[in-house]
């Protein structure tokens, strides 16, 4: 599938993986839930609509998982995901970024294609949601180059929250097929 284009701009995939995972008592990207470790599933999810994947993530993991040039590194560390979104959206300012978080081991390409079928240039940023938008997931968005330099902007200002950029931004929700791949696993059921 190619990605759906509202500006020409490339589609990239970003894997949330760089966080402390201090509820989930170890390293969330490196837990199998299914049949491969969830940094390279959620890469895989990402890959069939997205123009490049890369992965937010730590230098030990970059070096572990011998992703090279695909890693993003925090450039200001210290903010959990914001730092992650900022590096990305400081790094590739000429794309639009479908983002989805490692510990949503339930999420399917299938589900992120609604994120692409809603795109529209009346939004800068397509979220899911699965009780009618009062709750939203950023860790699972696509975020359109306007509602990135919003975001930016705020964080330049202190302001790091993901969340409150969106809802600050022109933005949309949308179902997921399957409600189960919003559920954000902070813990883990394997243990």
């Amino acid at each position: 599938m190619t990605p759906a284009s509202v500006d020409n701009l490339p589609v990239f995939g970003l894997v949330m993986t760089g966080g402390a995972s201090t509820r989930m008592g170890s390293d969330k990207a490196s837990i199998t839930y299914h049949a491969e470790p969830q940094w390279r599933a959620a890469a895989e999810i990402l890959r069939p609509l997205c123009n490049e994947v890369y992965w937010s993530c730590t230098t030990e993991q970059m070096i572990n998982w011998q992703i090279g040039n695909r890693a993003i590194i925090d450039a200001i560390p210290g903010h959990g995901p914001a730092s992650g979104l900022h590096a990305a959206f400081t790094k590739f300012t000429a794309a639009t970024w479908m983002v989805l978080g490692c510990d949503y081991p339930n999420a399917s390409t299938e589900d992120l294609k609604l994120l692409l079928a809603a795109r529209s240039p009346d939004f800068d940023v397509i979220t899911f949601s699965g009780d009618g938008g009062k709750n939203i997931e950023p860790m699972i968005s696509l975020w359109e180059p306007a509602a990135q330099r919003h975001f930016l902007a705020a964080f330049s200002q202190g302001k790091d929250s993901p969340r409150r950029a969106i809802l600050e931004s022109r933005w949309r929700w949308v179902a997921p097929g399957d409600l189960r791949a919003i559920l954000n696993w902070n813990t883990n059921p394997l243990k």
